[in-house]
């Protein structure tokens, strides 16, 4: 059931970012959060997305604007492996809160807790 899911979600927002040119991550990123580690959820929110962006590429190749590709896309690679590397340094931060309810322990995550935010960020504007 999770992979339909997922995969619905994935299909549905790969559609809706061809037309749009934004949101496949700020909708995509927390359903595979309920399935998968935060980690892991943007890993594969990236792998969606890199997919993604070549059957773009294959589909408008001929109506490419050379000069925003890059000037957009180059940036957007190096700022890809600013964000890898952030992310890594960020899981392995320890634990910022724990907290009990009804005989189950959480713990808030500094990298729940960001991506948390920054998702609340994009979806609230």
């Amino acid at each position: 059931m999770e992979i339909f899911a997922v995969s619905a979600v994935a299909l549905l927002a790969s559609l809706l970012t061809f037309f749009s040119g934004f949101g496949l991550g700020t909708i995509l990123t927390p359903v595979m959060v309920f399935f998968f580690p935060v980690e892991v959820a943007i890993a594969l929110t990236g792998v969606v997305h890199f997919t993604n962006n070549i059957f773009k590429l294959i589909l408008v190749r001929k109506n490419i604007a050379r000069n925003v590709l890059i000037r957009f896309g180059i940036p957007a690679i190096f700022a890809s492996f600013l964000g890898a590397w952030l992310l890594t340094g960020i899981t392995e931060m320890p634990v910022l809160y724990s907290y009990s309810i009804g005989g189950s322990r959480y713990e808030v995550l500094p990298v729940n807790l960001i991506i948390g935010v920054l998702l609340g960020g994009f979806c609230g504007s």
